[in-house]
């Protein structure tokens, strides 16, 4: 609080653009840059989740790539407002079942659904369809409504990206295709 009574708050200053304007001006990212900048937004998943917090709107724009400190592409995982704690239930006050809150673009197929149970796993499959963006250009689904995107996350299985970008490795794409796998359990825990 000022001197004079009014609130302020600090914020840290990100000098870069979000993610989904980067590969809109630039294309998709090279392999090697794409598995730098998910190492660091796996990292900031897993301190959320440790804290039994599940981000529900993991896409690319909500991912600044900054140059911070002389380092460059430092991803910035931003963008909490969907956040549910499982720790304390305290999503109860801003959603509930039935209602589809997120991006339906990157959503997972549980919060597509509507049921309002999804966990830490959907934030990977969401972490799957930023990568599946970054790589391609492109999110696995498109559709012309949002009707055909929550279809698609549903009941479609997600494209091979190495059907759409053939040169990114093998092994990258099916750490993308475990992250897109429609029932949590198939996906990384």
């Amino acid at each position: 609080q000022g001197d004079d009574g009014s609130f302020y708050y600090v914020m840290e200053y990100l000098d870069g653009p979000t993610l989904e304007s980067l590969v809109r001006c630039d294309g998709p990212l090279a392999p090697g840059r794409a598995v730098y900048l998910l190492r660091q937004l796996c990292g900031a998943l897993a301190e959320a989740h440790a804290a039994g917090l599940v981000h529900r709107d993991v896409k690319p724009n909500n991912v600044i790539v900054a140059d911070l400190g002389g380092q460059h592409d430092v991803a910035k995982l931003l963008d909490f407002g969907l956040v549910q704690d499982r720790a304390t239930g305290a999503q109860e006050r801003l959603t509930q079942a039935g209602v589809v809150m997120g991006t339906p673009a990157y959503m997972c197929p549980e919060q597509a659904g509507g049921t309002g149970e999804a966990d830490a796993r959907g934030d990977v499959y969401s972490l799957g369809a930023l990568a599946f963006f970054a790589l391609a250009g492109r999110p696995p689904f498109e559709g012309a409504t949002v009707g055909q995107l929550i279809a698609a996350h549903l009941t479609q299985p997600a494209p091979d990206l190495r059907s759409v970008r053939p040169d990114v490795p093998a092994d990258l794409a099916a750490v993308v295709a475990k992250c897109l796998a429609k029932e949590p359990e198939a996906r990384y825990q």
